[in-house]
């Protein structure tokens, strides 16, 4: 992975996958008080605890970053089924999926990973890098975001969340703040690699025509809206490279994006995005789109909450109590969201989660992200209301 310093602040914490011993499905142990339950998922060993986590420090808003009854059988019983040791086959039967057990641990801290639910003590680890212009980019919320009763914004593990933003991070808990914060540096320039804009196909993606895995976005969400534009700015993202477990065949994880921008430059040149790239051996690309297949920028779908009117789908009067006691009071966002994408057992891969001004560095977009998780979902991405 390639660590980018252009304009930037890097953040790096690298963690290794713990060594304790792994129980089987059905054994008696209690599962960990700070594990969400998993179906199928083997519970951890408290008697074996991992080693101790360490990591950088990110300086800001972020804080600190460290991530049956049964009757007798006559004659003899017949010995256990030999499974031998074959490197990279997984010993699990065909078709099945033990996806590791999420566990949380941002009570332990404002590590940005431990907020989404990454590098904690016993469960699923990566190796993470922060990308941000100015540390305010970035900042771990606590508890519910907003007024609205019930929360439209509760963390959704644990009790933390990350909020990632083109401008102010923290802003976006202040009621009717109207943030617009340019942060400067990384103006009018492509985007990190190895993030590409082209599509791959005018006709297929990835699923459909697995060549063209490598060639572009195998989504075809990305390009038609950075054409509307010209270039990104105050640019900030989180990078995670991590292997799959084997005999899983997905991961999944939440998200909410809001833009200032409406409802002034809705469905203008100024359509700021957020982008979630994957790569893996089955899809490079964009893996968070709503199923027009859009990418989740101002101009396309999944703008759920619309706090103002606007000439184009919401006449007056047009507003959105569910963004009360946040920065995008009088402007518009989706409410949490949940991507799903398959990847191959084994393989290592790079999740990239990026949001951006687009054209220009004012009127800020933000981005919460929370609870990445291991699933036995696998296949073409895809994302719904969560």
């Amino acid at each position: 992975m390639t660590n980018h310093w252009t304009s930037s602040l890097l953040v790096s914490s690298v963690f290794l996958w713990g060594c304790g011993s792994v129980e089987l499905p059905g054994d008696d142990d209690d599962a960990d008080s700070n594990e969400t339950p998993t179906t199928n998922s083997p519970p951890d060993d408290d008697d074996n605890p991992p080693g101790p986590v360490t990591g950088g420090a990110a300086t800001g808003g972020a804080g600190t970053t460290t991530m049956g009854e049964g009757g007798s059988t006559e004659g003899p019983i017949p010995p256990p089924p030999i499974i031998f040791d074959v490197g990279e086959v997984s010993d699990l039967p065909p078709g099945s999926c033990f996806a590791p057990p999420q566990i949380n641990c941002d009570h332990m801290d404002d590590d940005p990973w431990h907020a989404l639910g990454l590098n904690c003590p016993g469960g699923p680890q990566v190796e993470g890098s922060i990308t941000l212009q100015g540390p305010e980019q970035l900042y771990v919320q606590e508890g519910n975001l907003g007024t609205f009763n019930p929360p439209t914004y509760p963390p959704r593990e644990g009790n933390k969340f990350v909020i990632l933003s083109s401008g102010n991070a923290q802003e976006m808990t202040i009621p009717g703040f109207y943030a617009s914060t340019d942060v400067g540096g990384f103006g009018d320039n492509p985007l990190l690699p190895p993030i590409v804009t082209n599509s791959v196909s005018a006709t297929d993606d990835c699923v459909a025509n697995p060549a063209l895995v490598g060639t572009g976005d195998c989504s075809n969400t990305i390009e038609t809206q950075w054409n509307q534009g010209s270039g990104s700015y105050d640019y900030a993202e989180m990078r995670l490279v991590t292997e799959v477990p084997p005999g899983v065949p997905g991961f999944t994880y939440d998200f909410a994006m809001f833009s200032t921008e409406y409802p002034v430059y809705y469905q203008s040149g100024f359509n700021d995005m957020y982008i979630a790239w994957l790569e893996s051996e089955q899809w490079t690309g964009n893996v968070s789109f709503d199923d027009m297949g859009n990418p989740i920028s101002l101009n396309a779908g999944f703008l759920d909450f619309k706090d103002a009117p606007n000439d184009f789908d919401c006449p007056a009067p047009c507003s959105a109590p569910e963004l009360m006691g946040t920065a995008m009071e009088g402007h518009a966002g989706t409410r949490w969201l949940t991507t799903t994408a398959g990847v191959t057992p084994g393989e290592t891969i790079e999740v990239i989660f990026a949001v951006f001004d687009l054209s220009d560095g004012i009127l800020d977009t933000v981005v919460l992200l929370d609870n990445f998780q291991w699933a036995c979902a696998g296949g073409g991405p895809s994302t719904i209301p969560g």
